[in-house]
C-alpha cells in the first residue's frame, strides 16, 4: 500500500509540475504578446505621425520659391529615408504584413516626392532616356565578359528604373549590380536558380525571394535584407537588420548592426562577414553603416520561446568550415 500511495504521490507531483511548466509558458507567451502590441500601436502612431509631416512638405512644395526647392526636396528625401531607417530598425517587432505596409507606404511617399519634383522642377529632354540605356547596356556587357572569361553573357531580365533594379527568372547565371544601379534604389532578386550574384555600391532595401543553390555576394544596404524561401545557398550580407523565412540550409556570413531574425527556418549557418572589394569603403560610408558594430551572433528566432536554451534551427559556422574570401575578386 505504501508503494501505492507513494507512485499515485509522485505522479501527482509530476502532474502538478507539467500544469505549473505549461502555465509559466502561457504567462511569458501573454506577456510577450501585450508587450508587442503595445510597441505595434507606438510604431504605428510615430509612423504616421511622420508619414503625414512629410505629406504636408510635399504638399506645401509649390509656395516654396524655386531657388530653394533643391534643397527643399533635399530634406523631404532625407526625411523619407529616416522614416524608412526607423521601420528597420523596428522590425523585431513587426508582422511581416505589417512591413509590406509600410515599405509600400514609403514607397508611395517617394513617388509622390519625384512626381512634385518633375512637376516643380522639370528637367530638359535630351534624349536622356536612350542614352541611359545604352550606357547600362556597355556596363552590363562590359561586366558579363569579365565575369565569364571574356565571352559574351545576356541576362534574360534585368530592372533598372529610379526605384528599383534587380533579377529574377534566372538559371546558371552570374550576375552583377554596380554602385550607379543600386545607390539609394531597393534591389529585388527572385526566382534564381543556380546563380551567384554580385552587389555593389549602398542600395535602400535588398529583397531575396526562392532563390535555389545561390551564392549572393553583397555590399552595405542601407536597411533591411528581406529573405524568403533560400535553399541550399550561400549569403554574404552587411545591412541593419536581417529577417530571414522559411528558408533551409543557408550559410550567411553576416554584418549586421541591429538584428537578424529568422522565421520558420532550419539548418542556418551564421558567421562573421568577410567580402571585400574596391570600393566598398565608400559604399560604406553612403551606406551610413558603422563597420566596427557587428551583431552576427544575435540571432532573435520566433519559433523558438525557450530563453534558456539555443535555439536548434540555427548554429555558428566553424571556422574551419567558413568561406576563404581574402583571393575572392567580384
Amino acid at each position: 500500500m505504501d508503494q501505492l500511495d507513494r507512485a499515485e504521490r509522485k505522479l501527482e507531483n509530476l502532474q502538478k509540475r507539467e500544469l505549473e511548466r505549461q502555465l509559466n509558458i502561457q504567462q511569458y507567451r501573454n506577456d510577450f504578446l501585450d508587450a508587442k502590441s503595445e510597441t505595434l500601436d507606438y510604431v504605428f502612431n510615430n509612423f504616421k505621425e511622420k508619414e503625414n509631416e512629410i505629406l504636408n512638405l510635399i504638399k506645401n512644395s509649390p509656395v516654396i520659391p524655386k531657388d530653394k526647392l533643391p534643397a527643399y526636396f533635399d530634406n523631404i528625401s532625407k526625411q523619407i529615408l529616416i522614416l524608412q531607417k526607423y521601420i528597420a530598425s523596428s522590425n523585431m517587432f513587426l508582422r511581416t504584413y505589417d512591413i509590406e505596409v509600410y515599405q509600400k507606404t514609403i514607397q508611395n511617399l517617394s513617388m509622390q516626392l519625384k512626381e512634385t519634383e518633375a512637376q516643380l522642377m522639370p528637367k530638359k529632354k535630351f534624349g536622356f532616356r536612350n542614352k541611359k540605356i545604352a550606357i547600362e547596356k556597355i556596363n552590363r556587357d562590359v561586366v558579363d565578359s569579365k565575369l565569364n572569361g571574356g565571352q559574351h553573357h545576356q541576362s534574360k531580365e534585368i530592372t533598372l528604373d529610379e526605384n528599383y533594379c534587380g533579377f529574377k527568372n534566372e538559371d546558371n547565371k552570374t550576375l552583377k549590380l554596380l554602385a550607379a544601379d543600386t545607390c539609394k534604389k531597393d534591389v529585388s532578386l527572385s526566382n534564381l536558380v543556380n546563380c551567384t550574384v554580385y552587389i555593389h555600391g549602398a542600395p535602400s532595401t535588398l529583397h531575396v525571394s526562392n532563390i535555389k543553390n545561390c551564392t549572393i555576394y553583397s555590399g552595405p544596404v542601407s536597411t533591411s535584407i528581406f529573405a524568403d524561401k533560400c535553399e541550399d545557398c550561400f549569403m554574404f550580407i552587411s545591412c541593419q537588420q536581417l529577417r530571414l523565412h522559411s528558408s533551409k540550409r543557408v550559410d550567411i556570413y553576416l554584418h549586421v548592426t541591429s538584428r537578424a531574425i529568422m522565421e520558420d527556418c532550419t539548418q542556418i549557418q551564421i558567421a562573421p562577414y568577410n567580402y571585400s572589394y574596391n570600393g566598398i569603403e565608400e559604399d560604406y560610408a553612403v551606406a551610413g553603416l558603422n563597420r566596427d558594430i557587428n551583431n552576427w551572433q544575435c540571432v532573435d528566432d520566433f519559433n523558438w520561446l525557450n530563453s534558456e536554451k539555443k535555439s536548434p534551427h540555427w548554429s555558428i559556422l566553424e571556422e574551419a568550415n567558413r568561406s576563404n574570401l581574402n583571393n575572392h575578386h567580384a
